[in-house]
């Protein structure tokens, strides 16, 4: 049966103090029996909160030893019984206990197995939790990417497809999720408040693909400071998301060492060098249950930052002030009411995107109606603010079945692409994101493109009609008077008229194109073409190429020739079209669909 952590979330926030028990707070160490000398027979107690912030004794007697179930890890079976334990088991929240023999600290409760019949533990030794602590605070310093570098075909296409969108967050939710120890499958008891019953229903499977049991809270007790400073067997807790929206997750303080806190005797999410805001927390009641019990906890008064997510534990400093991304979000509804939402997500690559594409979706659930067709626009002024850079765009419509997954979706894809580019640590200060949600689909098809004449000369103009099918409307005609550039070459020219997807497909080239800095992903993305716009793209075949992340038009055959040679550059790719003009007409609709026509440019 598979082994599963008996953990939940929630920051924990505190001044270090006394231990309970007689063991002084502020020791350099605590006394410890070290794995090799515990023994099966053994008994003694553990420390934790069954209810509120009192923490009570359990009875432990070890059962066994498993020596190397990982690299430089062991684990110690237990048995517990007193208190709750014999009706609810070893429940998720406990996760960190304190395990005393003989007054020495043995390790912590980190591991059960759902659906046991007995509370059988897995005990982490406290070697290893100690061992977190001494590695060095890299706080500030350049952050980890999160994932590979991304071709700007993979953005365009997300871009495009919502489907494209779940899939790729439904994959960084499994990764979260596995976190493998002995047959280890955990879940995480994860308190959310702020998205009411509709809302959380929305995001629980994608909470449970992340190794959560998500769980209805209230933000209440979030200012409330604890009635005691932390101690071994206190409830603790590691906040992902504050404010209007809320996410936190609660388990057990291990061990204090003056501002130094041990807790879970197993990762988060084992991300190595974390900034996650550590809160104190309040234990409301017990959730027995044949498969997974647990611990239905709040949170309290933050206190500090978890700086360490590693194999054996994590590892936060009392009194430190932790990083987070500000959101902010205007909902308005159809009616024209508007509701305004302020949140802060983890300072984190990986965990920031999936979170805001989360609490979205969540709050979009809670206030709208997200199953079956609508219609959503991010309006200007949705940005992701970048230090240093020009703001990155984010408006756009979107419109059909899965336009709210897509408007959350692409903007916790963009925030993911510019947080784990390659060249520079994209420091982002915040996301400002308005969204207009309207109950009715609002889309347009074209079907064809007509021209008052087929044969011109360049400098003249030509005039084209566009038939467009909007959504239970009739026929419309966009006329565009196109002008000729003055340098345009004699011979066939193609006028491509349609939707942004359709034209970034046309207007593809032959292999992945990367951004070659920073500064030019931003700008591709702010240059991303809008779905609520109908594009005229004027092309004629070309040998040009890209290369290096510049496009460069029109290339003699010799220097072709040699580009062409395997290996002789990276990132080329051939370009066998080049856009002559293009222009957009803007609509207050979803486009789709894609018609063409071919004009003749006669010499002078």
């Amino acid at each position: 049966m598979p082994m599963t952590f008996p953990r939940s979330f929630a920051l924990a926030s505190c001044v270090a103090i006394g231990v309970c028990g007689g063991l002084a707070a502020g020791a350099a160490a605590p006394a410890t029996l070290p794995f090799e000398s515990v023994r099966p027979g053994m008994k003694g107690i553990g420390r934790t909160a069954f209810q509120g912030e009192r923490i009570e004794e359990f009875q432990v007697e070890i059962v066994g030893v498993i020596p190397h179930i990982g690299p430089e890890q062991d684990l110690i079976l237990a048995r517990c019984s007193g208190g709750p334990l014999a009706t609810t088991g070893i429940m998720a929240g406990m996760s960190g206990s304190p395990v005393f023999i003989d007054g020495k600290l043995i390790g912590a409760v980190a591991y059960s197995w759902g659906f046991a019949k007995e509370p059988l533990a897995g005990i982490t030794p406290i070697g290893e939790m100690l061992a977190v602590g001494s590695r060095p605070d890299t706080t500030g310093a350049g952050r980890r990417r999160a994932g590979s570098r991304v071709a700007w075909r993979d953005v365009l296409s997300s871009a495009e497809r919502p489907a494209d969108l779940a899939a790729f967050f439904a994959t960084r939710l499994d990764r979260l999720g596995a976190r493998p120890v002995s047959g280890a499958s955990p879940a995480l008891p994860l308190a959310v408040s702020g998205l009411g019953a509709a809302g959380i229903a929305r995001i629980a499977p994608d909470l449970q693909r992340a190794g959560f049991l998500p769980m209805q809270s209230s933000a209440s007790g979030a200012g409330a400071a604890p009635a005691s400073p932390f101690q071994p067997g206190s409830p603790v807790g590691v906040k992902l998301v504050r404010g209007d929206v809320d996410m936190t997750a609660t388990g057990t303080v291990t061990w204090v060492d003056g501002d130094r806190l041990y807790a879970f005797g197993h990762p988060l999410y084992g991300l190595g060098d974390v900034d996650l805001p550590l809160t104190a927390a309040r234990v409301e009641t017990l959730l027995p249950s044949l498969e997974r019990s647990a611990k239905i906890a709040v949170p309290l008064a933050e206190a500090g930052a978890f700086r360490q997510d590693r194999a054996s534990a994590i590892f936060g400093k009392i009194g430190a002030t932790p990083s987070m991304i500000p959101i902010r979000l205007q909902l308005t509804d159809g009616a024209g009411t508007k509701r305004t939402y302020a949140f802060d997500v983890a300072d984190d690559p990986l965990l920031a995107p999936i979170l805001l594409y989360v609490s979205l979706q969540g709050v979009v659930e809670a206030v709208e109606r997200t199953f079956g067709a609508a219609t959503v626009r991010l309006q200007e002024g949705s940005v992701i603010k970048v230090d240093g850079s020009d703001d990155v765009r984010l408006d756009n419509l979107f419109a059909g079945d899965g336009a709210a997954t897509s408007a959350c979706g692409l903007s916790a894809y963009l925030l993911y692409v510019l947080m784990n580019n390659e060249w520079a640590d994209a420091r982002v200060r915040g996301v400002n994101l308005l969204f207009e949600y309207d109950r009715t689909p609002r889309t347009a098809l074209v079907r064809r493109v007509t021209l008052d004449r087929y044969r011109v000369t360049a400098g003249s103009t030509v005039t084209a009609r566009i038939i467009v099918s909007p959504y239970r409307g009739p026929d419309a005609v966009l006329e565009r008077e196109i002008a000729i550039p003055e340098e345009t070459p004699a011979g066939p020219l193609t006028l491509q008229v349609g939707s942004a997807a359709a034209i970034n497909r046309t207007d593809d080239v032959e292999g992945p194109i990367y951004p070659r800095d920073l500064e030019q992903l931003v700008t591709l993305i702010n240059r991303l073409r809008r779905n609520d716009r109908v594009y005229v793209l004027a092309s004629r075949s070309d040998s040009g190429a890209y290369l290096g992340g510049a496009r460069l038009p029109n290339l003699p055959p010799s220097l072709t020739s040699i580009l062409t040679r395997p290996r002789s550059f990276g990132n080329f790719a051939y370009v066998p079209e080049r856009g002559i003009l293009e222009e957009e007409i803007r609509t207050d609709t979803a486009v789709e669909g894609f018609a063409r026509v071919s004009v003749e440019v006669m010499a002078k």
